[in-house]
Formats: C-alpha cells, sequence, structure tokens
C-alpha cells in the first residue's frame, strides 16, 4: 500500500473487535486522522443524525463495520429484527454518502451471506449471488447482501472504489461474550470458564462434525487495511484454513485443563462444513500467506486460559 495523502477515516463500528483491531493497524501505520464515534456520539439507525454526522465531518474512507449481530441462536429467534435493523443502519450511512461521496469504502459483509446449500466448497467470490442464504441467519445475510447495491451504485455514480468483504468466523480478545449470540471461540472459551469451576464437561453446540474457516481480528484488520484506496469488489476476507470445532474444544479443554472434556449437545447445527477460497484475496495481498489461523487461535485459546485462571 503506497503513501495515502490528506486522509479522513471514518470507522462505523469502531467499538467492535474488528474495530479496534482495524483502530489498532491503521495507527500503528500512522494513518490518521481517524474518526470512531461510540454509539452513545452517534446511533447509526438515527438517519438525521448520520446525514449530520457525514455531513460536518466528510470522510475520504470508510471503513464500514457496524452491524446488529444476533449469533446463530439471535438469528433464528429474530430474523425480522436483524434484516430491518441492519438495513437500516446501511441506509443510513449510503444514503448520507451519496450526497458526500467518499475516495473509497469499505463494507463488512459475511460469507453467511453466501447461497445455500453450496455450489462448491471453498466458497468462490463468482458463486456469491447464486441460492438463497442459510435459514439460521437469513435475516442478517439478506441484509448484507443488499448492501452490495449500494456500493456498484455508489462507484458508477459517484465514483467511490470499494471492498466488499465477505468476512469469514472471527475471534480475537475484544470479542464479548453474549449467551447464545457470541461468536464461536469466545462463547467456547466463556463456556469453559464456568465448565472449570464447576468441574462440568465444557458442552458444546452440534453434533461435533461441523467446521469452520477462522481468522483473528488483527489479521483480518491487517487484510482490510492492505486494500485501501483498491477497487476490489466482492472479496472474501478469510484465512482459507478449515478448523473443526471438535479441535477447537480440544484446544480449550487442554488449556482450562478441564478434566472432565467436553460434549456435543446437538442443539444449533447450523451449517455443517464452511471454507472460503483465498484466490482472489491472494492476488489483491500478499498478507494472505502470512497467516497461520490455527497457530494464532492456539495461541489466543492459551492465553484467555492464563488470563483466566
Amino acid at each position: 500500500m503506497g503513501k495515502i495523502p490528506r486522509v479522513k477515516i471514518w470507522v462505523a463500528g469502531a467499538g467492535g473487535s474488528l474495530g479496534k483491531s482495524l483502530i489498532s493497524t491503521l495507527e500503528s501505520k500512522g494513518i490518521n486522522p481517524i474518526l470512531a464515534p461510540t454509539r452513545a456520539d452517534l446511533d447509526l439507525e438515527d438517519q438525521d443524525a448520520v446525514f449530520e454526522y457525514v455531513m460536518k465531518n466528510k470522510p475520504t474512507h470508510v471503513f464500514h463495520l457496524a452491524a446488529k449481530v444476533f449469533g446463530i441462536s439471535g438469528h433464528q429467534q429474530h430474523p425480522e429484527e436483524s434484516l430491518i435493523i441492519n438495513t437500516r443502519i446501511d441506509n443510513n450511512i449510503f444514503s448520507s454518502l451519496f450526497e458526500s461521496p467518499p475516495e473509497w469504502v469499505y463494507y463488512s459483509s459475511t460469507v453467511a451471506a453466501y447461497g445455500y446449500p453450496y455450489l462448491h466448497l471453498p466458497l468462490n467470490e463468482e458463486d456469491f449471488l447464486q441460492g438463497t442464504p442459510h435459514a439460521s441467519e437469513f435475516g442478517y445475510a439478506t441484509s448484507k447482501r443488499f448492501a452490495l447495491n449500494y456500493l456498484q451504485m455508489l462507484h458508477e455514480i459517484k465514483k467511490t472504489k470499494y471492498v466488499y468483504g465477505l468476512t469469514t468466523n472471527l475471534f480475537g480478545s475484544g470479542d464479548r461474550f453474549l449467551e447464545g449470540r457470541g461468536h464461536v471461540v469466545i462463547s467456547l472459551l466463556e463456556k469453559a470458564k464456568q465448565a472449570k469451576r464447576e468441574r462440568k464437561q465444557l458442552e458444546v453446540w452440534g453434533s461435533g462434525s461441523a467446521s469452520r474457516d477462522f481468522l483473528s481480528t488483527f489479521d483480518a484488520a491487517a487484510l482490510i487495511v492492505s486494500l485501501m484506496d483498491k477497487q476490489v469488489g466482492v472479496v472474501n476476507i478469510a484465512s482459507g484454513q478449515e478448523i473443526p470445532i471438535s479441535e477447537i474444544a480440544e484446544y480449550i479443554v487442554e488449556a482450562f485443563d478441564i478434566e472432565e472434556g467436553f460434549k456435543f449437545i446437538g442443539i444449533n447445527e447450523g451449517i455443517t462444513s464452511r471454507v472460503c477460497s483465498t484466490r482472489k484475496l491472494s492476488m489483491v495481498t500478499d498478507l494472505i500467506s502470512k497467516i497461520d489461523s490455527r497457530k494464532v487461535l492456539r495461541a489466543e485459546i492459551i492465553n484467555f486460559a492464563k488470563n483466566n485462571d
């Protein structure tokens, strides 16, 4: 990435795990100023407030990471709420950006937006809009799909470059635990703390057959920043490394020294296997070749266990 002159960056969704990692990465590269309003500063569901904020600050580069995420259980229970809230957030942001167009936008979508059943594994970007998303994540995934239309029009009408990132399963120390709604790794880590205290088995959702493509938030942030000012379009932000949930459970049980082990309890099975192609990503950044998600994940688990002993 070359030197970027006179930037003013807006990170929408800066309070999340990815947002914090992204800001840290930008700051480490000396890229500033960075606008990172909290929800108390700016309610993204308030159209007038978002419009006023954009008109006042006129960001040149936007990292749109903001979303209402419920997790597998939450998305199944409230698909309509996820669809409505996330569409509202996107509409407020993009309608404002059409009035004050930035030079470049990164939009954080999700691999859950791929059509299911999958045409191929690993998931390829050219198959992105084939079929409809899995029922367990339909509302959230549909809202994310629609956002691509905003980006395409912003590019065609206002000449704004964009990256529509299909983000895989993330993990990181900044994750928050929300019962039934957190990311897979942090949810298992928090459950492990309780299992250790109560001297019980670690209970894991599903049947034991599931696997995912995992990526740390810091690796994701590095990849995203490396794409600044590039017209990439739709691209997987992933590791391309498939890790079984059972393997993660084994790491956690070992790190916490849970003598009772773990067991799969069969609920919230979701999609069995999901791994992403990183072929297109490797064509626009060389950072992907340096990522080892399995190694980073294990280190993250060990560190979490030590700090919660």
